[in-house]
């Protein structure tokens, strides 16, 4: 049986872009076991990768948001350091790449992989969160934002297809699908069971940058106070932050499967990421989504669920308050839908 051999591209930020390319190439496999992936990918993504079972080429890692106390820098120095990534990475594809045996790309919002696929003419498709990036408050970082979201809108255009999780343009290379997320790796019984979750448990995520630790100091400051003797606080600090273990905090650093920490917790604390808040909602767990501020991505949703930066403030209140909730209905995700269109592609633009 032929292998149909692809890259599959991670933006290497944070974690979610990660987890979602690993649900969808998991999705994808199911359907059509000829398939194989090499993943490119910067760390922290790259780790998340390899350890879900992956082969992968290290690319130059991505550059995080400049961020202290929780509050985002102005956004003209990420962009600065987002221009230097791009050359970069792209110096790494002309060299590393081989387009003649990986004959397509899927790209989960890494864009140096895209301009190359796109220079071959190899069958891309792309997924993204938003269209076009609005971070941006102060005129400096206003007029870098444009010139990026213009850049990407006319290499877009050139993309055969692009899924999007929230909005997009009325093109007809461009789908929206549903929040994409991994499935757990057992019952919720059981995980709680493998996990030693015996009470009430909280967990508490910064995600893979380091922006987060202002809600995990926080976190672990209002558990404290509210002394509840019926739950326990697990806290993953992700790739670049570490956390010291305290009376009824247990501290984790990079998970590869969190998601099963998520459907296995009875409350979520994270700083709005859309994979970490997808999977909540996706197993029915409440969550509670305090974004960065400055952050548009996670401010946006962040509000979807009614919070903001301040209501760090508030957390002795809002923890009782959602643990009493007790499990939501699940809601649906758009895996199914995104893998359907992936798939799709792959039949009609690429050759057996």
């Amino acid at each position: 049986m032929e292998e149909r051999n692809g890259y599959f591209a991670v933006h290497s930020q944070g974690l979610g872009h990660a987890t979602r390319s690993v649900a969808l190439a998991r999705g994808l496999l199911e359907r059509d076991p000829r398939l194989y992936f090499l993943f490119l990918a910067g760390s922290p993504a790259l780790d998340l990768v390899v350890s879900s079972g992956f082969d992968a080429l290290t690319m130059p890692p991505a550059p995080d948001f400049p961020a202290q106390d929780g509050v985002l820098g102005p956004v003209w120095r990420w962009y600065r350091g987002y221009a230097r990534y791009l050359r970069t990475a792209g110096r790494f594809m002309r060299k590393e790449g081989d387009w003649e045996y990986y004959r397509f790309l899927l790209s989960d919002s890494e864009l140096a992989s895209v301009r190359e696929a796109v220079r071959h003419h190899v069958p891309t498709a792309l997924v993204l969160n938003e269209f076009a990036r609005d971070f941006a408050l102060d005129p400096l970082s206003r007029a870098a934002e444009g010139l990026g979201n213009f850049g990407f809108s006319r290499l877009a255009r050139r993309v055969d297809l692009i899924l999007v999780t929230d909005s997009g343009p009325d093109w007809p290379n461009v789908k929206r699908v549903g929040p994409i997320v991994r499935a757990p790796s057992a019952s919720r019984e059981k995980l709680r069971e493998d996990l030693f979750f015996r009470k009430r448990t909280i967990l508490v995520t910064a995600g893979g940058t380091a922006a987060g630790e202002f809600l995990l100091s926080a976190a672990i400051q209002a558990f404290r106070e509210l002394d509840l003797p019926d739950a326990s606080m697990v806290v993953v600090s992700g790739p670049k932050l570490k956390v010291d273990p305290a009376p009824g905090v247990y501290t984790y650093g990079f998970l590869p499967n969190l998601q099963d920490f998520v459907l296995a917790a009875d409350l979520v604390l994270t700083t709005a990421g859309k994979g970490t808040v997808g999977e909540a909602r996706a197993y029915g767990t409440p969550v509670i989504a305090i974004p960065p501020k400055g952050h548009a991505e996670a401010e946006r949703n962040a509000a979807e669920l009614g919070y903001r930066f301040e209501d760090v403030q508030r957390l002795k209140e809002l923890i009782p308050e959602k643990l009493a909730l007790g499990r939501l209905p699940p809601m649906a995700t758009g895996n199914e839908q995104a893998v359907a269109h992936l798939q799709r592609f792959l039949d009609t633009r690429v050759s057996a």
